[in-house]
């Protein structure tokens, strides 16, 4: 076994930018070269999958972004109501999510129950209303808890969201809060970026995640008898949450993944035709809503920063417990840094140089470039 006998595949997150698809990957070897006698020379690396992943450019009339090559793209909604899901379709916890805006959460069961007496009454646009779900707890967390309803209710309202899955964020749990960087915090209520964990048909993701809970006021529903129906007074109001961004990886693999998917959603551009259309058809009460790209962009970058300011113990505790459950250790390439799985036991049998085990926890909150396998 002469020459380099193991590689390692590097991510290389050079974005490309607008313009016919491209694919960005590179391969590096060990920087070490081997002998025929070098006992490494016995080993490989198989990549994992955020580590071996190719970038390309998607593009459409409505925006441009690099994503992961077989990945798929799915859009709904119109306007300030668009959304974007960039999904694994052989993992589909491997996601970036973004909605503009949400409509219509309810201040309470109150104003429900008198927009359904409205509804019942024939006044046309008040089915809508009753329909709508109430936001129990107007904020960040309360929202994402009930985004399932929600995504519900705008399904069946409106059309342009016709054959648009929205992911599912069921059981959803924050795990780590970090303070919002939103222009809109300072009349957004409860705006935090999140880390937390949730369910989708039956399996756990966990993600970081984004949205501003903006309170448009009260609708005033008055005490009264008309065509033979009772109203009782209530508040009608509702509020909107802008700027829902959300990158999403199966449990366990986000440290893996969180690199890759942030990296692709910075490079999310919404086209100036979109833009436009969009602004021209909006009447939004808060002026600042309408800055879709500014918008977005904040909320990527605190995504960013918070990942980076995370209290890692919980990485290591749950990276820890997850070699324990799928029998691997965990050790490093002494020359490049990089950490890699290995069968348990590994280290008590390998006698070569270039690999040693991992010592420092910090290195558990680091990603797992691949696992390693003895060549045959």
């Amino acid at each position: 076994m002469g020459g380099i006998l193991m590689t390692l595949v590097a991510l290389s997150l050079c974005l490309t930018g607008c313009g016919a698809a491209k694919t960005a990957t590179t391969t590096a070897p060990i920087t070490r070269q081997q002998t025929r006698t070098d006992p490494d020379s016995e080993y490989t690396v198989v990549p994992s999958a955020a580590a071996s992943v190719r970038l390309e450019t998607y593009e459409c009339a409505d925006f441009s972004m690099t994503i992961p090559s077989g990945w798929q793209v799915e859009t709904g909604g119109s306007g300030m109501f668009y959304s974007i899901r960039v999904y694994d379709p052989s993992e589909p916890l491997n996601q970036m999510f973004v909605l503009n805006k949400a409509d219509l959460l309810l201040h309470g069961e109150d104003g429900k129950r008198a927009w359904q007496s409205l509804a019942d009454m024939g006044e046309g646009s008040a089915a809508v209303f009753a329909a709508a779900p109430v936001l129990y707890n107007p904020s960040t967390e309360g929202f994402f808890q009930q985004f399932s309803e929600y995504a519900s209710f705008v399904s069946a309202v409106e059309s342009s969201y016709a054959g648009f899955e929205f992911p599912s964020f069921d059981g959803f749990t924050a795990t780590e809060q970090f303070p919002s960087t939103s222009s809109l915090s300072s009349v957004a209520l409860g705006d935090s970026l999140l880390r937390a964990t949730f369910t989708a048909d039956g399996r756990t993701g966990e993600g970081m995640f984004a949205a501003s809970v903006v309170d448009f006021g009260s609708i005033e529903i008055a005490d009264g008898t008309v065509s033979g129906y009772t109203l009782n007074a209530a508040d009608g109001g509702y509020y909107s949450v802008y700027n829902i961004v959300a990158v999403t990886a199966a449990e366990g693999s986000l440290i893996d993944w969180e690199g890759v998917l942030t990296g692709c959603m910075a490079t999310l551009e919404f086209s100036d035709s979109f833009v436009s259309a969009t602004n021209q058809a909006s009447n939004e009460q808060v002026a600042a809503c309408a800055k879709i790209s500014q918008n977005f962009n904040e909320a990527m970058d605190g995504i960013m920063s918070s990942w980076e300011a995370r209290n890692t113990s919980q990485d290591i505790m749950s990276q820890k417990q997850s070699d324990a459950t799928l029998g691997f250790e965990r050790v490093y390439n002494t020359e490049t840094g990089e950490v890699y799985q290995a069968t348990s036991g590994f280290t008590d049998t390998y006698d070569g140089t270039l690999l040693a085990p991992v010592t420092d926890d910090n290195m558990y909150a680091q990603p797992v470039a691949g696992r390693i396998e003895r060549l045959d």
